[in-house]
């Protein structure tokens, strides 16, 4: 039986302290999906089991100024929560990708989505979607989620923002520290594209994630 999970101060992003009950298939394919984001977006800092609002996407690719998520099943695993949580994905990551044992292939749930590759468990290797016959050339991106990235920020690094864009005159003091307002005064002065690499500074650069993330990077 899993470990029972349980949230605490010390572990702010909420996070597993190991890996809940990977199954060699799944944990082969998330490796899978790590190398070729690395590929994809060189330079990346790879988290696993980041929050994005009340679930956790299995893999988030945090470039210099942009975000990528993906979530994986396994052939173990079943599809039953995937729509909801590809959309709740999709509103807070620009760019969500899919990517399904090959036995999904057919799926509805699969089938619905834009951004979808599969992962050939018996060669070891991700294939073009659908065997080349929905190929996607250009992903589906989505930025208006850019906007609510600031949710996912904790207040120290909300703080920091708001110091390094000067949205407020002088340091924060702690009787200023209010994340909420700072959060709404950061979302109203700077643009998209600040925002962006303001979020993806702070992802990159956090001390405590889950298990088998990259080491912090600046």
């Amino acid at each position: 039986m899993a470990a029972l999970f349980r949230p605490s101060s010390s572990n702010p992003n909420q996070f597993r302290s190991r890996a809940a009950n990977l199954s060699d298939e799944t944990h082969a394919l998330n490796e899978a999906v790590a190398a070729w984001g690395r590929a994809r977006w060189p330079g990346c800092r790879v988290l696993r089991e980041l929050t994005l609002g009340e679930r956790r996407i299995d893999l988030l690719f945090v470039c210099t100024n942009d975000v990528i998520g993906v979530e994986t099943k396994g052939a173990r695993d079943n599809l039953t929560r995937l729509p909801e949580q590809m959309k709740e994905y999709r509103r807070f990551a620009p760019e969500v990708w899919l990517v399904v044992d090959s036995k999904f292939a057919n799926e509805k749930e699969v089938r619905q989505e834009r951004n979808v590759l599969l992962h050939d468990r018996f060669a070891g290797r991700l294939v073009d979607e659908f065997g080349g016959k929905r190929k996607v050339v250009k992903p589906h991106r989505d930025e208006l989620s850019i906007m609510r990235l600031i949710e996912l920020l904790w207040t120290d690094e909300i703080v920091r923002i708001a110091e390094r864009q000067s949205v407020v005159s002088g340091p924060i003091h702690k009787q200023l520290r209010d994340k909420t307002k700072l959060k709404k005064l950061v979302a109203r002065l700077l643009t998209g594209n600040e925002i962006l690499v303001e979020v993806c500074t702070e992802l990159r650069a956090r001390p405590l994630t889950g298990i088998g993330s990259d080491k912090a990077t600046r």
